[in-house]
């Protein structure tokens, strides 16, 4: 999750270790019994330290929540951004992005997490602007991939802001199902529907957009 800087000082690598061992653990824990059901000590055991070492870097169990996501949410951009460059066919590039960012199947960790961090930015003001600003990194991703599709004339995109609120509206509740174990909806069927979704919204009208859209992995 966490990167260390090889450069920083070997107290500060210290630091930075012991908070990635305390965000896994509490990642895991969250995901498997709720924020609400997870005590600091629970965290601490799983981390294998004390109690007190726990509240020293995470004050709040919320903030353990918020610098999870974040972190989790760090790698994952990290590494959508290095691959979906690398994809030079705008659909593609478009089914890349989706396919690393939905859900994976039941009970996928991130996506446990994300149901978290809604629930408690519908209570916190705090909780919802980190939220928010999560979003609109994402978003804004998915906005750099619909006009650079729009600039190839792939895609019809008057509006890239709103169109990709609404594709990203179509990922999250998609996964959501897919997260819940949803009956009748796997992964594979959750693409499978982003991608019609994509073609009926994006595709000029005077063409079609390739039915195989995300089969093959072509660079």
């Amino acid at each position: 999750m966490t990167s260390v800087d090889p450069a920083a000082t070997p107290r500060r690598t210290r630091t930075l270790l012991r908070e990635e061992l305390i965000l896994d653990a509490a990642a895991q824990m969250i995901a498997e019994r709720g924020l609400a059901h997870v005590r600091v000590s629970d965290v601490a055991e799983r981390a294998g330290m004390s109690t007190g070492h726990v509240t020293y870097y995470f004050p709040s169990k919320s903030e353990m929540l918020m610098r999870a996501i974040g972190a989790s949410e760090e790698q994952l951009v990290a590494e959508v951004e290095r691959a979906i460059l690398r994809v030079k066919d705008p659909w593609r590039r478009l089914d890349r992005l989706v396919s690393m960012s939905a859900s994976s199947g039941p009970a996928d960790q991130g996506w446990v997490l994300w149901f978290q961090v809604w629930h408690e930015a519908s209570l916190d003001p705090g909780v919802a602007a980190v939220q928010e600003a999560l979003d609109l990194r994402w978003r804004g991703i998915l906005v750099d991939v619909l006009r650079y599709g729009a600039s190839l004339g792939a895609f019809v995109v008057p509006h890239p802001e709103t169109m990709a609120r609404v594709l990203s509206a179509v990922v999250d509740g998609l996964s959501i199902q897919v997260t819940l174990g949803a009956e009748g909806l796997r992964r594979n069927d959750m693409l499978a529907l982003f991608r019609k979704t994509a073609r009926s919204l994006l595709a000029p009208a005077d063409s079609i957009a390739p039915s195989d859209m995300g089969a093959r992995q072509c660079n």
